[in-house]
């Protein structure tokens, strides 16, 4: 039985450590971003589900009906993303309050039908129900990958070097810059990051499709404790160089503004739907090529278990990393 102090991962392995599986396809099951399913003899299945639950993942005081369906896709294609695949159908199942009128109602599908259009998703079914007042999304996309080259949380070594796409920490900024109603060019920028995530999916299909990630994941809950869900799968540790993390320009202002540590949004922020992965030596020039046209940023390095999870400041100094990430029942 769980206990009030579990968090959400040790509820996780609690529920579910005595499933039985009663199919031989079954490749990897609960524990990655998506579960791996063969299907041919040349390529597996992705499947992957997200809720997303109003006053737990958004509020419509600062998300518009728009905004809230194209994310609920959005958030479900970056974890076919994080395993190297392409996204092909999708089941929507929704639950409505009563005040959701008819026109709120299409305009929430409109913005699903944004998403599943930009990332060329199928719509396949779902499902419609009604709730007493909470606004409730569930999402389930089935994607593919060609036969054995998911890209697996559980696949990092020691020596391999972990690089992460574009920049961090924006998208948490833009949730407290949201509630608080704060305006500007920084503070707009922080709000679409939050709003509108990109899922890296060309990155992950050339990741995926070059052989050059060992392990990967998508940031939705923060640097620190999907950096963990690398390390506790892998069976390993990890260092990363404070002085690396990619922030931009914006997000450093806007961190001072709101008397926020950029390094501590970069690190724990979450929502930042980048990817996260491990390269080994040998592999990491090709990253630099002209030849490889994404935004990718070395930040640190796979270390034997033993040394557990580090953060290196720019003097030389390491400290242990706390994963102070999102847990939804912290």
């Amino acid at each position: 039985m769980a206990t009030g102090g579990d968090s959400e991962f040790e509820r996780i392995r609690r529920m579910t450590r005595s499933i039985k599986c009663f199919s031989d396809q079954l490749l990897t099951g609960i524990g990655d971003d998506c579960a791996v399913v063969a299907c041919a003899p040349h390529t597996d299945w992705l499947l992957t589900a997200d809720l997303l639950i109003e006053g737990v993942h958004f509020d419509r005081k600062w998300f518009s009906l728009q905004q809230i369906g194209s994310k609920a896709v959005r958030v479900n294609v970056s974890d076919i993303a994080a395993m190297g695949g392409v996204p092909e159908f999708a089941l929507v199942s929704l639950a409505i309050p009563p005040d959701v009128s008819v026109p709120s109602l299409e305009a929430l599908y409109g913005g699903i039908r944004e998403a599943a259009t930009a990332f060329r998703v199928t719509i396949a079914g779902g499902d419609l129900s009604r709730t007493a007042d909470l606004l409730v999304l569930d999402v389930m996309i089935l994607g593919r990958t060609e036969r054995g080259r998911a890209i697996l949380r559980s696949g990092a070594q020691v020596g391999e070097r972990i690089f992460v796409s574009g920049t961090l920490g924006e998208a948490s900024l833009g949730l407290r810059v949201a509630r608080e109603q704060r305006c500007g060019p920084d503070a707009e920028s922080a709000v679409a990051r939050q709003r509108c995530p990109e899922p890296r999916v060309d990155l992950g299909r050339a990741l995926s499709q070059g052989r050059l990630a060992a392990a990967m994941i998508d940031l939705s809950d923060g640097l620190s404790s999907d950096l963990a869900h690398i390390c506790e799968a892998s069976g390993v540790g990890a260092k990363i160089r404070l002085q690396d993390l990619p922030m931009s320009d914006s997000c450093r202002r806007l961190a001072a503004t709101l008397g926020v540590e950029p390094a501590a949004a970069a690190l724990h922020g979450g929502e930042d739907y980048e990817l996260l992965f491990t390269v080994r030596p040998d592999a990491v020039a090709a990253l630099g090529g002209s030849g490889f046209p994404f935004t990718v940023t070395e930040i640190g390095e796979i270390l034997p278990a033993a040394a557990g999870m580090v953060v290196e400041h720019s003097d030389g100094r390491c400290e242990g990393l706390q994963t102070l990430g999102y847990d939804h029942f912290r």
